[in-house]
């Protein structure tokens, strides 16, 4: 969760602008701090100390195993460095490192990254000759494919076998992507078989030297936020370092709208490759481009064209990036055409990303006979903008005035995917659904506690509510399901609990010192996501670690795999505070405790015999004994007998899934009126018809089975049914106010 003020903390510390005389070094392999970065780390030391809510020391930091972090980050697997390599970088560097950072002294950093770098440089090289050779394709050993609890190798040497089995475990793994799935039986003497391996070894080539190319193309800053971000999570994992390129990024996501041209790009074999025109952008507008072309050359306005084959895409982007209203030219090659080329000249514009907006939909069920409407409203994010851009809140707003007009009976919040945002707008998003009333209390390092209220007594929808969550709903996501939760205004559906996430972290832009920020005519710098307050619920519980547990699970995959809070290294610990004492006003919509237990043993009774849920059993046991698989033969008969097996398993689940498509309910799709006006533009633009583009009033069973989403659904319904009056049509139900 975010705080949407971008802090300009000043800090003062003696700024002396640092040349390192290594930067003139003719090694071009070789990576090297920059004087910018030198005041970025001493700014990051200070901010974690003065901003944080530990208030953290560099003096706290564990050295040794601040360096077996960096380490694992360069060498997850533990394929290059030796045991040798990490006890001489704890030898030269931890009694050191703490002064070094103090200093703003990236260069043990940099040391222990350019030796991983001459390493797998080395090792790729050597692979791509090993791949030369006749690869082993029928052994009886086996292969360990996660080596990542694995000690360090003893020397180089003894990396040799494990590379050797890596190899042929790829070898094999390209040589089956040909046989045909239905074959069970392949041996030695197959025909087939030096054509596959040929087919192989030049995939293998090529993207073996692929890897090459791009830690070639690791630039120092990348080093850096690798370096400072391994640095920060020693304290907590959701403090990093942003470099100004992954703060860019962040922007971006938060927005939902940047400045460019409005194509998605791709590296294909070195070649700029658009995939995708984003509707309603200058890229599309220009009718110039379609995807798949390829991207040759850049130039900005009048200027010089830039070749960019085989350039780092990175580059490419920041090339075609650049301020609104501006000229950028492009030479491609049209795929319509690709033996010729042609310039396109776009005018870079503003973009909505609206695909990562709030969407709506309204599902058709069945109660007592009668026809109901359902509304849905999927929040991917608690997204805002400073300025006159896309705000979850009135978006979502939108949205269920939208679903109104349909006479929706209950309305279901999708929060499964939502990791979080910006605390306003969760704060601004829980005052839809209640009168007025506390949504989240905040407790600062100095341990001071700020509540935060919904003043405003407007309910946008006053009637049955119900949150859908995920392992995967953190941070804001939990705020409000927690909020609704305490206020008794939803019924929780969903995973067990909640990802845990209870803490606020804030953005903080670096003050770069002048002489440095002279020279950057951009006024793009750095920033860190520190963690500065932690926050509670009104009841005075913490989400943190234990996230928000629902009122009526679902089963899930999700609560198998190392994906919430507590599966995060050095998480702070979860507590609690003083709940906030308020009264809940008689026109808000209230659902009883007794509800709940009647809903969840109807749930659990429905779920007995339910062909749904035994799909879902067998489906969870199936991914957990994939999971659990860590070794695979390098036999390729084996491997061929292991596949049939997992691929009849496969198609059986895959049938049975799609069986269950006939249990879907209905729907037809609510969009947003920019998105609306996106697609309107959009087919404008391509010369099609423009009123194609507005919303069908046909409801369409969905293909794909939602089994979470269904089976809320179905406790949406057996809730109208508790509501409703015996004998008594659904019509009599008392219908929602606003107020």
């Amino acid at each position: 969760m975010i705080i949407n003020t971008l802090s300009h903390m000043k800090f003062c510390f003696l700024c002396v602008l640092f040349i390192p005389s290594i930067l003139i070094s003719s090694d071009k392999a070789q990576l090297f701090p920059t004087a910018l970065m030198k005041h970025e780390t001493q700014w990051l030391m200070k901010v974690l100390e003065q901003a944080h809510y530990n208030k953290v020391s560099i003096e706290d930091l564990n050295s040794t195993d601040f360096i077996n972090k960096f380490l694992g980050k360069l060498d997850k697997q533990k394929l290059y460095f030796t045991n040798d390599d990490v006890s001489e970088f704890h030898k030269k560097y931890s009694k050191t490192i703490k002064t070094h950072l103090q200093q703003g002294n990236l260069l043990p950093g940099f040391e222990m990254y350019n030796s991983y770098k001459t390493k797998a440089i080395s090792r790729l090289s050597w692979v791509l000759k090993e791949i030369e050779k006749k690869p082993i394709l029928f052994s009886d050993q086996n292969y360990t494919a996660d080596r990542g609890s694995s000690t360090w190798a003893s020397s180089k040497e003894s990396l040799d076998p494990i590379w050797n089995k890596l190899i042929q475990s790829e070898y094999i793994r390209e040589v089956m992507q040909q046989i045909d799935t239905n074959v069970s039986v392949f041996d030695s003497e197959s025909k087939e078989l030096p054509n596959y391996i040929d087919n192989a070894r030049q995939n293998l080539t090529k993207s073996y030297s692929r890897w090459i190319k791009n830690i070639e193309e690791f630039e120092p800053s990348d080093v850096q936020e690798i370096y400072l971000t391994t640095l920060t999570h020693m304290f907590d994992p959701h403090t990093v370092f942003m470099n100004m390129k992954e703060k860019e990024k962040f922007d971006q996501a938060m927005n939902n709208e940047f400045v460019g041209i409005g194509a998605r790009l791709q590296d294909e074999d070195g070649l700029c490759t658009i995939k995708e025109l984003l509707p309603g952008g200058p890229a599309e507008a220009s009718r110039d481009l379609e995807p798949n072309d390829v991207i040759l050359k850049v130039a900005q306005a009048e200027g010089e064209f830039v070749d960019v084959v085989d350039m780092k895409l990175t580059k490419i982007v920041e090339l075609i990036k650049g301020p609104q209203n501006t000229l950028v030219r492009l030479e491609i090659r049209p795929i319509k055409d690709p033996s010729s080329t042609k310039e396109v000249r776009i005018i870079r514009d503003k973009i909505k990303l609206t695909e990562n907006l709030a969407k709506a939909s309204i599902k058709q069920v069945e109660v007592k006979g009668e026809t109901v409407n359902i509304g849905i409203i999927e929040l991917p994010s608690f997204y805002g903008s400073s300025g006159g851009g896309p705000k979850a809140t009135d978006d979502v707003e939108e949205l269920i005035n939208k679903l109104k007009t349909y006479e929706i009976e209950a309305l279901v919040l999708d929060l499964r995917r939502n990791g979080g945002g910006y605390l306003s707008e969760a704060v601004n998003l829980t005052g839809l659904f209640i009168s007025r009333g506390p949504v989240v209390q905040v407790k600062n390092t100095d341990g001071k506690i700020r509540k935060k209220f919904d003043f405003n007594p407007k309910i946008s929808w006053n009637g049955p509510l119900f949150t859908l969550v995920s392992r995967y709903s953190a941070s804001a996501s939990e705020i409000v399901a927690g909020a609704l939760q305490d206020h008794k205004r939803a019924i929780i559906i969903g995973d067990e609990s909640t990802h845990g996430k209870g803490t606020v972290q804030s953005m903080i832009q670096m003050n770069l010192p002048f002489n440095l920020l002279a020279n950057r005519n951009n006024g793009k710098t750095s920033a860190a996501k520190i963690t500065i307050q932690k926050y509670y619920l009104p009841s005075g519980k913490s989400t943190q670690i234990n996230g928000v547990s629902s009122d009526i699970s679902i089963p899930s995959i999700n609560m198998s795999l190392p994906i919430g809070e507590s599966d995060l290294e050095n998480a702070l610990p979860n507590d609690s505070i003083v709940a906030v004492n308020f009264r809940k006003t008689d026109e808000q919509y209230l659902v009883e405790d007794n509800s709940i237990s009647t809903l969840s043993e109807s749930a659990k009774k429905r779920r007995i015999q339910s062909d749904v849920f035994n799909y879902l059993k067998r489906n969870i046991e199936f991914f957990k004994k994939r999971r659990d698989k860590k070794m695979f033969s390098l036999n390729l008969t084996k491997r061929i007998q292991y596949r049939n097996k997992e691929r009849q398993t496969t198609e059986k689940l895959n049938t049975d899934r799609d069986n269950l498509s006939t249990l879907s309910y209905p729907q037809k799709n609510i969009r947003l009126d920019i998105v609306d006006n996106q697609l309107f533009e959009s087919r404008k633009a391509r010369g099609l018809d423009e009123e194609a583009s507005s919303n069908s009033e046909e409801f369409i069973k969905p293909l794909d089975f939602d089994l979470p989403l269904n089976e809320t659904l179905n406790i949406v319904k057996d809730y109208l049914l508790l509501k409703l009056p015996k004998e008594a049509a659904l019509n009599q139900l008392e219908k929602p106010q606003e107020i």
